[in-house]
C-alpha cells in the first residue's frame, strides 16, 4: 500500500505543475507500483496542462501557439504510450504480448522529454507573469487535475465539455474496474448549515441549542 504522494513544499508554477511527473517516476521505481497507476497520473497531468496551461502560453508569449503545437506532439506520443501500456496490463490480447520491460522503458524515455520540455516552458512563462498570475494558473491547473480524465485519450477533445464528460467517464469506469487512481483530489471543504438549512436537514442548530440553555 503506497502512502500519500508527497505535495511540493513550495507551491510555484514550476513545482506545482511539474510535480505530477516527478510522482509517476516515483511511481515506476517503486517496486509495488501498479502500471495504472502511472497511466492515471500522465493521463491527468496531460489533460490538466491542455486544459489549464496551454491557452495560457499562447496568450501570454509571442510564440505561444508555436510552443503548444511542439509540445502536443511530444504529449501526442506519450499518450499512444500510456494506452499501449493500459491495454497491455488490462488484458487486451492484441496488447498482452508486448514487452512490458520495453513499454517501460520508451515510457520513462518520453516522461524524460516532455518533463524537459515542460520545464523550459514554465520558466519561460513564469518570466512573462506576476506572482499573481502564477498562483491562479497554479489553481486553474490543480482544479483540472482533479476532474482530469485518468486514462488515455490519444483523440482527447479540447473542449471544456468533453473534458468533464470523459474525466466524470474514465471514473465510472475506475470503480467498476477497482482500480486505484493516486491522483491528487483537493480536500472538500466543510459547510456548516446555517438555521434554515439546520431546519431543512433536520439537524440541531447552534444558535438554537444556545437559546434553549440560555432559557
Amino acid at each position: 500500500m503506497h502512502s500519500q504522494p508527497n505535495q511540493p513544499a513550495e507551491r510555484t508554477m514550476r513545482s506545482v505543475v511539474t510535480h505530477a511527473e516527478t510522482e509517476a517516476e516515483r511511481l515506476l521505481d517503486a517496486d509495488d507500483t501498479a502500471p495504472l497507476e502511472v497511466v492515471a497520473w500522465l493521463s491527468a497531468h496531460l489533460a490538466a496542462l491542455e486544459r489549464a496551461v496551454y491557452p495560457v502560453v499562447r496568450h501570454q508569449l509571442p510564440d505561444g501557439q508555436r510552443l503548444v503545437d511542439q509540445h502536443r506532439e511530444i504529449a501526442a506520443q506519450l499518450t499512444r504510450v500510456l494506452r499501449v501500456i493500459e491495454r497491455h496490463h488490462s488484458g487486451d490480447a492484441l496488447a498482452s504480448g508486448l514487452s512490458s520491460a520495453r513499454l517501460t522503458g520508451n515510457l520513462r524515455s518520453l516522461i524524460a522529454e516532455h518533463h524537459l520540455a515542460e520545464t523550459l516552458l514554465l520558466d519561460r512563462l513564469a518570466k512573462s507573469m506576476t506572482g499573481v498570475e502564477q498562483l491562479s494558473l497554479v489553481g486553474a491547473y490543480e482544479s483540472a487535475l482533479e476532474h482530469a480524465p485518468t486514462r488515455p485519450h490519444p483523440h482527447l477533445s479540447r473542449g471544456g465539455l468533453m473534458f468533464r464528460l470523459d474525466g466524470l467517464r474514465d471514473r465510472i469506469l475506475d470503480v467498476m474496474d477497482g482500480r486505484r487512481v493516486p491522483v491528487p483530489r483537493l480536500a472538500k471543504r466543510h459547510i456548516t448549515p446555517g438555521r434554515w438549512g439546520s431546519y431543512f436537514l433536520g439537524q440541531p442548530h447552534e444558535h438554537s441549542a444556545e437559546s434553549r440553555d440560555a432559557g
